[in-house]
């Protein structure tokens, strides 16, 4: 991502989070039920007990606190490229592993799973978004041993945000492809979103 891109998105989560506090309303995506839903979809890309989980823009950890819920005993990671949120998420759950980072930059380890929900859905001045999403898909695939879920809007609606970037699932699902032949597209949840599994190529695919 751009830097001008880059610091205008961490302004944006400043300034709601100061405005709504460490609330799911600073995170501009939606009620609790729908953040359960997305994370759900999530975890059906195959999360297990014992796997090691990056969530990727992980905001408040949230993600974190439905795995416990729901009684997965994992491994969890968050990065995420704004500090104040990465700050909160820190004194909410002081135990986990939380950092600032972005992966097209810095250096990270494998996981069995990477994650990202709501995270890429606005639109980018200095860089195509699909030429960025390209980007993640690729990093993502590289550093999960399992597999990689992203959820994204979806350009099939009755209304787009004047705010916000719908994808095109079909044009997400063909770059996906390109990175490996084991990909799921998920377009059958009620949300005007998709989501998009990657799993490592079957032996001797390649």
């Amino acid at each position: 991502m751009k830097s001008s891109d880059k610091e205008r998105i961490i302004r944006r989560y400043d300034e709601r989070l100061e405005k709504f506090g460490a609330t799911i309303e600073a995170l501009a995506s939606g009620n609790i039920e729908r953040h359960n839903l997305r994370f759900k979809i999530s975890t059906e890309v195959g999360i297990q007990n014992g796997d090691t989980i990056l969530d990727l823009g992980c905001g408040f950890a949230d993600y974190y606190q439905y795995l416990a819920e729901q009684g997965f005993n994992i491994t969890y990671s968050g990065y995420d490229i704004n500090p104040s949120l990465i700050e909160k998420a820190i004194e909410k759950f002081p135990q986990l592993d939380l950092q600032t980072k972005d992966i097209l930059q810095d250096d990270f380890p494998t996981f069995d799973y990477i994650v990202s929900s709501s995270c890429f859905n606005l639109p980018l001045t200095e860089q195509d978004n699909y030429e960025f999403i390209a980007e993640i898909l690729q990093k993502c695939y590289e550093h999960a041993e399992k597999g990689v879920a992203i959820d994204f809007n979806s350009s099939y609606v009755d209304f787009k945000s004047a705010d916000g970037f719908h994808y095109e699932p079909e044009r997400v699902f063909s770059i996906a492809k390109k990175i490996t032949k084991r990909v799921s597209l998920r377009h059958d949840y009620p949300l005007f979103e998709f989501a998009i599994y990657m799993y490592k190529d079957f032996k001797g695919w390649r």
